[in-house]
């Protein structure tokens, strides 16, 4: 394994990280780019050798973890609020090998609260690697409620 380049990629995260979904440390860390269109997300990374599984291939958490980045980041960008994994299927077709991967994302179907999502991961050959599909709680912002309304018959106390 390549440790130097496994610090530089630390140390750059840490550097770089931010509270924006496309800065978080770990997007930072495995070396995401974003390029958004019409309700789809793009993202490439490189596939380093600090991110292999024990047959030399990109593992499959990072697959994982990217897929269920870029759903969620495309749910963000689009609706405008975040949104929480509800569940997630990936189906692993081909080992990721080569130097860089693609991952798109897509709605499938989208609805008030809950949304269907899709991903799929390319290698750099175009390969179809993993396809995810997902389906997610729109986050929506709770209306604040005056402090005497949440606390009522919360004591047992009528």
């Amino acid at each position: 394994m390549d440790e130097d380049g496994a610090r530089q990629a630390f140390d750059e995260a840490l550097r770089t990280y931010g509270e924006e979904c496309e800065t978080c440390f770990l997007s930072r860390f495995v070396g995401l780019s974003f390029s958004y269109g019409h309700e789809t997300l793009t993202v490439d990374f490189p596939v380093r050798d600090f991110m292999f599984n024990p047959q030399g291939s990109l593992h499959g958490g990072v697959a994982a973890f990217v897929l269920d980045v870029a759903m969620g980041h495309l749910l963000k960008h689009t609706l405008g609020v975040p949104g929480s994994t509800l569940e997630m299927k990936t189906q692993f077709l081909a080992p990721v090998r080569g130097s860089a991967a693609r991952c798109e994302a897509f709605f499938l179907r989208r609805g008030r609260n809950i949304c269907f999502l899709e991903g799929r991961l390319f290698d750099s050959a175009g390969t179809c690697a993993a396809v995810a599909t997902s389906t997610w709680r729109v986050n929506w912002p709770v209306p604040s409620a005056p402090k005497q309304a949440l606390h009522q018959g919360t004591s047992g106390q009528s």
